[in-house]
């Protein structure tokens, strides 16, 4: 499967000068690396929804559609440097996965059924994000 690569080298601080000012609340970590795969690119095409929308509120800490639980493992993950996981529903009921890897060098963007090498902890909480 094809993806794109966009990387992101921005401090906290430049990437809030460069969103609009209604978006300008601090982001929380950085993505590293965004890695965007053609079924999302296809799915927010679909929508005219920009990859932007929902990387901005991965990055400032509103993961989506989530359980309690994996919602409290994203906020203790952010002190702690364990991965992040988000998950967005788009109006077409398609899911889309936001993952930034422990280190934050990457950030994975892509669908449920598209399959990634994934770390084994993450794999088994995006399935049983389903």
């Amino acid at each position: 499967a094809r993806s794109r690569r966009f990387c992101c080298r921005m401090t906290t601080d430049m990437t809030s000068r460069l969103l609009p000012s209604k978006l300008r609340t601090l982001t929380r970590f950085l993505p590293g690396c965004v890695l965007v795969s053609q079924g999302v690119l296809q799915a927010l095409n679909a929508e005219q929804l920009p990859l932007t929308y929902l990387l901005i509120r991965h990055l400032r800490g509103d993961w989506g559609r989530l359980s309690d639980e994996d919602w409290q493992r994203n906020e203790r993950a952010l002190t702690a440097g364990n991965y992040l996981l988000s998950s967005y529903i788009l109006s077409t009921g398609q899911k889309i996965w936001m993952h930034t890897t422990c280190e934050r060098s990457a950030t994975f963007v892509m669908l449920p059924a598209e399959s990634l090498r994934l770390e084994p902890s993450l794999r088994e909480a995006l399935l049983a994000c389903q």
